[in-house]
């Protein structure tokens, strides 16, 4: 490529110029600004220091010490990157970290983070205060260097003035050089002019003293060897493998080759042709650098919008429940690790795109919080609802009245069941109390029933035993001693008590089955017979015998019983007359005056349990 073309300005690498301020500027003068070799955004982003901790992974407290270490040790133009990176971890750790299940009352843990939040926000503070006192600091600095400079050169055109030893005169310009150098930067609206100033001064000096030719020519050629070795480092940093390094070395190579001074004439255009082609080569190769992460940068730009794309649309559903809104957050969280494992991007777009990014996450945490916020009232009414059952459970659980209380906490434990959740910190301990109260009632139960089936198989050996003792009782000739005597078995036989219900069945009807037989063998009629069974029956199920509720019943079961046979007799009667003119009419009055005795017979029996009826239970 022409030097002309390369001469050319490029606006996207902003490091070839026309005209004398150029790194390529006309070798007679050799006048370079540091401005012209500045690095550009990209590589500025590029050579930012990189935060090598994973500061996402760190607890508050962890957070907290860092940031201490940080602003308390190292200098704030370092720390820059780092700091903001904290600031992150911690607000994302605050913001992900909404309590979902509280109680109403504050808990040591909260307590602690609130201190730990706000020593955090006063190292911010202190952070932000040594940030200006830096910026405010620098630019004084760069101003009284500026102004030490200007005293410089006000030397120089002094010792230009003076008619002394040259040797003496060369020795004060060298001393002036070093002294120029050691000088650091200064404010960027001065360096150009600063400049100029300076190196026309300098080959004022060059042209006015008239030094001895042999200690020029030694200065000169001093000087050609410091330049050939700058272009010898220059063309090697063609094979450095970092562009971004290799290019902001170069601009330090600049700084140097203006810094060194002129060189024979006649060696001046070759040697910088040769820099300046090393310069050229570089600058293209950097500027290629940056023409395919510009195109890297805009993918990395479209991958953003897509995330925040994913994040809007995220904010458009509505969770319904907690594994709903787990699983949208599990998903912002993979959007947000997508997000860090994105390279850079321009920053004006990074800032654009951050701000809209961090908008999505702000609406999605804030309907978040909505949510478990009217989830906490819920719990916290469920809560109350379960306590009142603690309370029910508590009050009956000592009772002996055993079906009834069984009954009536497992009616509790299917509303408990109803209820939907309360406050996590409060469950456990809220479980813990009703399930104790239903144990203490149940395990009295299980021990109490354990009691009674002992005490059973001592019932049912003895009812065993009083059904042997009824089959070998001999009938006396004395009625009424023989009833008083059966009276007393059955007597017996309810006050031995209860035994295993699959016995019970067997042994009622083996017990009463003898019963009856003994009573069949006593000289009673019928009617007595029954009555006597029926008290029994009454009195072996437990009921009052003087209750006029279960007397009135049979009494009145017997009474319609009565009419319903006079009925039948008087339809029967009729019925006499006529069959009188039927051929056959003795036989059927015959069968019906036989179904009329039949009926009056009945009556006469039922009348007489009804008077044994009032006798015995008057």
């Amino acid at each position: 490529m022409e030097t002309s073309e390369r001469d050319k300005v490029n606006k996207d690498g902003g490091n070839i110029k026309d005209g004398k301020n150029s790194v390529f500027a006309e070798p007679q003068t050799e006048l370079f600004c540091p401005e012209e070799l500045n690095l550009n955004e990209e590589t500025a982003q590029e050579n930012e220091v990189s935060v090598v901790k994973n500061y996402f992974l760190m607890s508050p407290q962890d957070l907290l010490d860092e940031l201490k270490t940080l602003v308390d040790n190292f200098p704030v133009e370092r720390i820059k990157k780092d700091v903001e990176a904290i600031k992150d971890a911690f607000y994302k750790y605050l913001a992900e970290n909404e309590e979902e299940e509280e109680s109403s009352s504050e808990s040591v843990d909260e307590v602690i983070f609130d201190l730990v939040e706000e020593e955090f926000d006063k190292y911010l503070e202190k952070y932000r205060e040594k940030k200006y006192e830096y910026t405010r600091n620098t630019e004084s600095y760069k101003e009284e260097n500026y102004r030490q400079k200007l005293a410089i050169i006000e030397e120089l055109k002094d010792l230009i003035k003076e008619e002394e030893d040259l040797n003496l005169t060369f020795q004060k310009f060298h001393d002036i050089q070093n002294r120029w150098k050691e000088i650091a930067q200064v404010p960027q609206n001065y360096v150009k002019d600063l400049w100029d100033t300076w190196h026309y001064n300098v080959e004022k000096f060059y042209d006015y003293v008239k030094i001895n030719k042999e200690l020029r020519d030694l200065d000169l050629r001093r000087n050609l060897e410091a330049k050939n070795l700058l272009i010898r480092k220059a063309e090697a940093l063609l094979e450095h493998p970092s562009v971004v390094e290799a290019f902001a070395q170069l601009q330090q190579y600049h700084d140097t080759w203006r810094e060194i001074g002129p060189v024979p004439r006649d060696q001046r255009e070759q040697i910088w042709e040769r820099f300046k082609e090393a310069s050229y080569k570089l600058n293209r190769k950097h500027q290629a650098y940056f023409d395919q992460l510009k195109q890297e940068r805009q993918i990395n730009v479209q991958m953003k919008i897509d995330l925040c794309e994913r994040i809007e649309k995220l904010n458009q559903k509505n969770p319904k429940s907690v594994k709903e809104w787990q699983k949208a957050f599990n998903e912002l969280s993979n959007i947000f690790d997508e997000w860090k494992a994105i390279g850079f991007v321009p920053k004006k777009e990074n800032t654009e795109l951050y701000a809209r990014l961090r908008k999505g996450r702000d609406e999605f945490f804030s309907k978040r919080r909505a949510y478990y916020k009217a989830q906490k009232q819920i719990a916290m009414a469920n809560f109350k609802l379960k306590k009142e059952l603690c309370e029910k459970a508590k009050a009956i659980s000592n009772s002996e009245d055993w079906q009834t209380t069984a009954d009536a906490l497992i009616k509790l434990q299917k509303q408990w069941r109803q209820i939907g959740p309360v406050p996590h910190k409060l469950s456990v301990a809220l479980w813990v109390e009703f399930r104790d109260a239903c144990d203490t009632f149940f395990n009295r139960k299980i021990e109490h029933q354990k009691m009674l089936s002992e005490q059973y198989a001592v019932n049912l050996k003895e009812k065993e035993a009083l059904i042997v003792e009824l089959k070998n009782f001999v009938l006396s000739k004395n009625e009424s001693k023989n009833i008083d005597a059966l009276k007393q078995f059955r007597q017996r036989w309810n006050n031995i008590g209860f035994v295993p219900i699959k016995e019970k069945e067997r042994l009622q009807q083996k017990f009463y089955a003898v019963l009856d037989e003994k009573y069949r063998q006593l000289k009673i009629s019928d009617a007595q017979r029954k009555i006597i069974r029926m008290k029994e029956r009454f009195e072996s199920s437990g009921h009052k015998f003087d209750s006029n509720r279960v007397v009135n019943s049979e009494r009145e079961r017997l009474f319609n019983r009565i009419m319903q046979l006079e009925n039948e007799i008087s339809l029967l009667d009729n019925n006499v007359g006529f069959f009188a003119s039927s051929k056959n009419a003795d036989s059927m009055i015959a069968d019906v005056r036989k179904k009329i005795s039949k009926a009056k017979e009945e009556i006469r029996k039922m009348e007489e349990q009804i008077k044994l009826i009032d006798k015995e239970f008057e």
